[in-house]
This record gives structure tokens, sequence and C-alpha cells, in this order.
């Protein structure tokens, strides 16, 4: 069995390498680099990393003061196409996948190896943990500012700042998304766009934020005392606000997702479970693990 630190030392991709202890199953796998490489050689993976959304507003009392604000979408962290790889060695990985936040929660973070996307910013009145991969949106009550996105800092950015809420007019404002800032309340404010990507073979888009509501009138989220509408499942979408009424609540962010793509001479050895998360083939003579819950990659 070939000296692995020696080859780590003297590999081209070494900047993202976690060292982990190999394991031996001593024949060649013909096709898997030049002249055949080992199974227990190390495996670059391609990554997409989105973190949780955040929880859109509730409205507080009375009923009708205002409007609720969007959440944040997810952070938004990918190596494809033409990103630095992280190659790992054989080894047990887990592989966390951030829930969306309830109403008003920022949503949990994602993560693979040394990558994490931060949870988007929940909308709330109290402007706590509205930071996040996306900012949420502020609330029309004293016209409070959306929150800081691409926090903690990552380059390139992970999301977008939120829109801030505007009062008189109790308008709140939209969530920021991985392609855009969320923006200022007018008739509920517009949620920050989203980004696609095509690691699976066709465009997604993920990281969206969410809409922000406000008081009393027909506005992003529809007619008065409708609660927010959820952000997307597995997309890291933030939730909507509400329309200002006091008995309903704002969505709840979406949950992340974690995909891996990985040469497909590689995919005889590597597994991932629980069964929930699942491999397919992509282009480019590649395979793709799509992790929709916490579980752990093993090769």
């Amino acid at each position: 069995m070939r000296d692995l630190k020696n080859k780590l030392t003297s590999s081209k991709n070494t900047k993202n390498i976690q060292t982990r202890k190999g394991k031996s199953f001593g024949y060649q796998v013909l096709g898997f680099g030049a002249g055949g490489v080992a199974v227990s050689d190390p495996i670059a993976f391609d990554y997409l990393v989105i973190a949780g959304g955040g929880g859109g507003d509730y409205a507080s009392a009375p009923a009708t003061y205002h409007g609720g604000a969007g959440g944040g979408g997810g952070g938004f962290r990918t190596s494809f196409p033409g990103g630095t790889k992280i190659t790992l060695d054989p080894g047990d990985f887990t592989i966390t996948v951030g829930a969306g936040g309830s109403a008003g929660v920022k949503g949990v973070d994602s993560v693979f190896s040394s990558t994490t996307s931060a949870g988007g910013g929940g909308a709330n009145d109290t402007g706590s943990n509205k930071d996040g991969g996306s900012g949420a949106g502020g609330n029309s009550n004293d016209s409070k500012a959306g929150g800081s996105g691409n926090t903690p800092p990552t380059s390139p950015a992970q999301g977008n700042v939120g829109g801030a809420g505007t009062d008189p007019g109790l308008q709140s404002g939209g969530g920021g998304g991985a392609g855009g800032a969320g923006q200022a309340g007018a008739s509920g404010g517009a949620a920050g766009a989203g980004l696609a990507n095509s690691i699976t073979g066709s465009a997604v888009t993920y990281a969206r934020g969410g809409g922000g509501g406000h008081a009393g009138n027909t506005g992003s989220v529809g007619s008065p005392g409708v609660a927010g509408a959820a952000g997307a499942t597995n997309k890291g979408e933030g939730g909507n606000g509400v329309i200002g009424q006091s008995a309903v609540v704002g969505g709840a962010g979406g949950s992340g997702v974690v995909i891996l793509q990985y040469p497909n001479a590689a995919a005889p050895f590597v597994s991932l479970s629980p069964g929930a998360n699942t491999s397919a083939s992509s282009p480019g003579d590649t395979q793709t693990a799509t992790f929709t819950v916490t579980g752990t990659l093993s090769f």
C-alpha cells in the first residue's frame, strides 16, 4: 500500500485536504486517474453547500400594526464550476444539512469538510439573529434595517443583505438571497433572488430570500390574516413574512442541501447514509451525491 502522506504532499490539489486514516482495498481502479489509482488514494470532490433559510416574521399586536419581513436565504457556497475542489482521504465523513428556521428564527448551517454555509437570517421584531448567509428583511416598525448578508464573511460572498422596512407605510423588507439583496418595503418588499447551479447536470435555483408583507392590505404573501408561505425544502429559501395580523405567523425557511460531484470510477467505493441521501450519474463521466438530510459519506 502506497504512502498516503507522501502522496498528499506531492498532489496538485493540497489546499483543502482533510487527512483521514485510509482503507486498503488491495487493488487498482482502471481509468480513475492516470494509469489507474488505488482506491485508498484521495478523491477530489466538487461541492455545493446550501444552508437552511431563515424564517419569515410574524406580525405583532396590535393587529394590522405592521407586516412581517422576509427571512434570509441560506448561505450559498460552491466549487462548481471551475473552483477549488476539496480532496479527502478515505474515511467516514459527516455531512451536515441545515434545517430551515421557524418563524422569526435563523436557519441552521450546512457543512461539508472545511466548507460551512451560514443559515439565513431570521426576521423578527427584536432584530436578533437577522444576520446570516443572507440577511433577513427589516420590519416596518421604526423603519428597521435589513440584516447583513455574507455573515460570517466568505469569498466569494455567500449571500446578500435584507431590505429595510419603511414607516410610515408599514411595509416590511424582503430577505436577501444568494443572487441579490432583498428589496425595501413597498407593498411588501420583494425577495432577493437566488442563484442557479448545474452541479447535478440541470440548472436549479437555490437560496432565494423570503418576501416581505405589509399592514392590512394585499401584499407579496396574500390577503390579511394569511400566514407567510414557507421556503422550498432542500433549496435553502427564506420564509415569507405575513400581512399585518397578530393571529398568524411567518413562513418557515426551507432546509438546505449538500451536493458532491466526483469521478464515476470512484462510485463503486462511495456509500451514503441514511437512505434518504442518494447518488446519480451526472455529465462529464461524473457522479453526484445529494444529501437532503444530515448523514455520512464513506469510501
